[in-house]
């Protein structure tokens, strides 16, 4: 099999905070540019799906967002301690495969462990618009988890040997010069399975209603992201969009499922985060020109989630990165 060689970039938002390897998949470079809330996926150039693999033992958190984009999370190895789909809550584990519809509002989050690795397939709506004929939003409820039905069994085995044999064939694409139409063809067919065994009525989607209100929330994250490093408050944000703080906070947990404040704080860590692996700037000063009051605050917001300080995380990467390089 192919080896892939190890990329080592932090990405929050399309899609992993952890370290990614980079599957002979050029097309992700410049992930980092991708911010949080609505993501436009794109497509591999040479067939119709997004693959990305993920490998890493080092926790993880990724905030609340969402995309038109079908999205399959399936787990090799390991586990993904939680996954957040529009207000519920899941944990999966080797041969879990979790489908996230289009615009559901989701996220992820792994501890710290050995043997980490999984896949997401992203299928852009525009691949199953055009081969169903249908311009309505399509909908599945595709999740292994604690599924009993025996026939939905098999039809998630089906859907399991071709996620590993996709997997597989995309590892090893540099070694068959017709591996485009091998990606190509098993694109197809897993779009056939989701569609001839997990589709289902949008309304019977948990959360599908809340995304009638994604404009609304579109607005409000646009503005938290361009003003994250700003004093952010409660009041200030609902005055700038002619809402009561009471209804901006109430609105903003039922549709996202967090707090307005711990979704600043997750913007303000991702952005804090890229230049604290990348730079030499102090603690306080990294804290300070991310909109956290002081080094303590960084470091609490930090610490819940890196399970360690942003002083500790530093030199234990800085550590490694230094024995690579030896």
């Amino acid at each position: 099999m192919l080896r892939s060689k190890d990329l080592m970039y932090f990405v929050i938002l399309g899609f992993f905070v952890y370290g990614e390897r980079e599957v002979l998949c050029s097309h992700l470079r410049g992930a980092t540019n991708l911010e949080y809330k609505y993501e436009l996926v794109q497509a591999d150039n040479h067939f119709p799906l997004k693959i990305i693999v993920h490998s890493s033992n080092e926790p993880a958190y990724i905030p609340r967002h969402w995309h038109d984009s079908i999205e399959i999370s399936y787990v090799i190895s390991g586990k993904i301690d939680n996954i957040y789909i529009d207000g519920m809550n899941y944990s999966s584990q080797e041969g879990d495969i979790v489908l996230i519809n289009s615009n559901a509002i989701h996220s992820f989050s792994v501890a710290k462990g050995k043997g980490r690795e999984a896949i997401t397939v992203l299928i852009p709506s525009g691949f199953i618009r055009e081969n169903t004929k249908d311009s309505n939003p399509i909908s599945f409820d595709c999740i292994s988890i604690f599924e009993t039905n025996q026939q939905r069994l098999q039809h998630f085995k089906e859907l399991r040997d071709l996620l590993n044999t996709l997997f597989v064939a995309y590892l090893n694409q540099h070694n068959d010069p017709l591996v485009h139409i091998h990606l190509t063809s098993l694109s197809y067919k897993l779009v056939y399975l989701l569609l001839m065994h997990f589709k289902i009525d949008n309304e019977s989607i948990p959360g599908f209603n809340t995304h009638k209100y994604l404009e609304r929330l579109t607005l409000i994250t646009d503005y938290i992201i361009e003003n994250y490093d700003q004093s952010l408050s409660l009041d200030s944000i609902a005055q700038v969009f002619g809402l009561s703080p009471e209804y901006l906070s109430r609105f903003f947990v039922k549709h996202v499922g967090m707090t307005l404040f711990q979704y600043i704080n997750a913007i303000r860590l991702e952005k804090s985060f890229r230049v604290l692996m990348n730079t030499d700037h102090s603690i306080i000063q990294i804290a300070l020109e991310h909109g956290f009051p002081n080094e303590k605050s960084f470091a609490r917001v930090f610490k819940k989630v890196y399970q360690a300080t942003p002083h500790q995380y530093r030199k234990k990467h800085k550590r490694r990165s230094e024995a690579r390089s030896q």
